[in-house]
């Protein structure tokens, strides 16, 4: 069955609590003080089906002291009825409210002349052209318009035939379009089940048992129980009147102009880059830093103006009545926003609607002078394709790289759909994987390659012993400004490509492998092995060796390093270090005194060495079990 949620608009006492009770049979004034003051002060909520279609009613109130509650009740609704009493026509709230529907991309509506037995057919024919006109140019100019009675019934079933053709041209959402949110609009509990919120469903859909995420805290909730309509349901889809009843969350945790979303769907922002339209109606131009009050979904936050300077373009000094430009608004509270989110923009003080527009990005980077938007991102952030968007955002990660977890909340996709889009992309060939999930732009392969051969050519002015460098060394400085994820990814990369090579620990440029000596430093490590070689057990100090190899004591330790890693020279303790001849050497006397037992003084005599260096010595030899100590003695064997 189609569901198409309807939102009245109009001045205060034009009829539009009564025009939905003629509709529906259901009062939507619920409050005491609603009833007792015959007027509405709060939203309210009624339904009704006929031609096969649930039609879903959302009553505003009609007071300027409520307009905000009205933006909330208005966001989301697939259809408008604009209501003009018959007794008192186009008036202040009229005005307002239709430009509220038109800020906020309410396709659809239909214009109704209420109270139609309070006057004669030409009075009434002079309100309907006065409303004729007042939509002129907006998306109710040639709108059916319907005179109708909600105390006599008049005009009631052409109104609902009207209704019925209306829902025909309604597209029905795709659930699959949009991740599931829902904007809190009321928060109550209910006896025996708890705390229960209600709200229209945006996107996707919700069944019993899912877990949600309640912004702006944070906190995961349970779907416990799901109505649409007072009836329990065991999902909800998106575009239904739908409510909640939660667990993991207390009531007083509750309130209009919180969101609730799937995990990883919404990430809150304070800083919002949209495409904003000033009213022709507002008072003057707005300058950089204006104080606004930001209406989005069900919430009101305070803002504050941002004229983003645009690459290749003088920045702007104001945005004047009429106008349209992309800009940036910096909020006080975080919002759970989405791309292509409509938003209301209204002054504080006096309280004046002044404009309005849609979320083009909610994680892009305040703009700057230095920093400012790119030309090229603008009309990509202006259209709704998400392909050529994901296309983008790819492109500006850089090194960095895009996850579908950062993908999707930024253009408002389900992150399934995340996950075909970066796919798509990296077939095509314009983005390289980083890593699962994770892609970067091609161009950026250039750079770390750069960044790579330059870190190559550094450690070769250093005189290191080894081309080659520590993984971890290497990662840490090729990495600089990158998740470990992603410098693991770029390497990978870049060996897979035969730009660098990865020799078990060791990274080095293409061409180079373990063990290798750097040309430069062949002869130094020669000449020092060979300085260690005639030391036998008195090694020589770095001091000496670089004056006698014509290089610097910290090359002479590198290569050092490098010897010892290749095996010719062994460390026998921290402080003795010998080539392995000498090692050698000594082991080749031992078979002389196999199966004996011999003191520390007895290998002194055999070998010929200071207790220096023979205690190490004899430590080697119990290792490779060439010796084995027991007591104060050893056994050779």
């Amino acid at each position: 069955m189609n569901r198409v949620l309807v939102g009245t608009a109009g001045h205060i006492d034009h009829g539009k609590s009564a025009l939905v009770r003629a509709l529906t049979g259901t009062d939507p004034d619920r409050l005491p003080e609603e009833k007792a003051r015959g007027i509405t002060i709060d939203l309210g909520f009624a339904h009704a089906s006929w031609d096969g279609v649930v039609f879903s009613f959302v009553d505003v109130p009609g007071h300027e002291r409520f307009v905000k509650t009205m933006v909330a009740g208005a966001t989301g609704i697939d259809a408008a009825l604009l209501v003009v009493a018959s007794d008192d026509s186009v008036m202040p709230q009229t005005r307002e409210h239709l430009s509220i529907l038109s800020l906020l991309g309410v396709p659809e509506g239909i214009l109704v002349r209420t109270k139609a037995d309070l006057v004669d057919e030409e009075t009434g024919a002079v309100v309907e052209a006065e409303a004729r006109d007042l939509v002129r140019g907006t998306f109710l100019e040639g709108a059916p318009l319907v005179a109708v009675s909600a105390l006599t019934g008049r005009g009631i079933p052409e109104l609902r035939r009207a209704l019925s053709e209306l829902a025909s041209r309604v597209k029905g959402r795709d659930p699959r379009s949009r991740p599931e949110r829902l904007f809190v609009d009321r928060a109550f509990a209910m006896k025996g089940f708890g705390p229960v919120v209600t709200g229209t469903l945006d996107g996707g859909r919700l069944k019993r048992e899912d877990r949600l995420v309640l912004w702006p805290s944070g906190r995961e909730v349970r779907v416990r129980r799901l109505e649409v309509h007072g009836e329990e349901r065991a999902e909800a889809f998106a575009g239904e009147r739908t409510s909640l009843n939660l667990a993991g969350v207390e009531l007083s945790d509750l309130a209009r102009g919180q969101a609730l979303a799937a995990p990883g769907t919404v990430v809150p922002s304070t800083l919002l880059t949209v495409e904003a339209t000033l009213l022709p109606s507002a008072g003057g131009p707005l300058a950089p830093g204006t104080r606004l009050r930001l209406h989005h979904g069900t919430s009101d936050v305070e803002a504050r103006l941002h004229l983003s300077p645009v690459e290749g373009t003088e920045p702007a000094r104001e945005i004047r009545p009429g106008e349209t430009r992309v800009v940036q608004l910096l909020l006080r509270e975080p919002v759970a926003a989405l791309r292509g989110d409509r938003f209301v923009l209204r002054r504080p003080s006096p309280v004046e609607t002044l404009g309005g527009g849609r979320v083009l990005d909610t994680a892009r980077p305040r703009a700057t002078r230095a920093n400012p938007v790119p030309a090229r991102a603008v009309p990509v952030l202006r259209s709704g394709n998400v392909e050529e968007a994901a296309a983008l955002l790819v492109e500006e990660s850089g090194a960095r790289g895009l996850g579908g977890d950062e993908l999707a909340p930024r253009l408002g996709v389900p992150r399934w759909r995340a996950a075909e889009l970066l796919t798509a992309l990296q077939a095509s060939g314009k983005a390289l994987r980083l890593s699962p999930g994770r892609l970067a732009p091609v161009a950026a392969l250039a750079r770390m390659q750069s960044r790579a051969g330059e870190l190559f050519e550094e450690r070769k002015r250093s005189g290191a012993p080894s081309p080659l460098l520590p993984r971890g060394e290497f990662l840490s400085r090729f990495g600089a400004g990158l998740t470990a994820e992603a410098a693991e990814g770029w390497l990978a990369l870049l060996a897979a490509s035969g730009k660098l090579v990865v020799e078990g620990d060791q990274v080095g440029p293409p061409g180079t492998r373990a063990g290798q000596v750097a040309e430069e430093s062949s002869g130094f490590a020669a000449r020092i092995a060979e300085a260690y070689r005639k030391a036998r057990f008195e090694a020589p100090k770095s001091f000496d060796l670089a004056r006698e190899v014509g290089t610097k004591p910290a090359v002479v330790d590198g290569l050092v390093s490098h010897l010892l890693k290749t095996g010719v020279l062994l460390r026998l303790s921290p402080d003795v270090v010998v080539h392995r001849d000498a090692v050698e050497e000594a082991a080749g006397k031992l078979p002389s005194v196999k199966g004996k037992t011999l003191t520390v003084g007895d290998f002194r005599d055999l070998l010929g060495l200071t207790r220096k260096t023979l205690i190490p010595l004899l430590e080697h030899f119990d290792r490779k079990k060439l010796t084995r100590r027991q007591g104060d003695v050893r056994l050779v064997e």
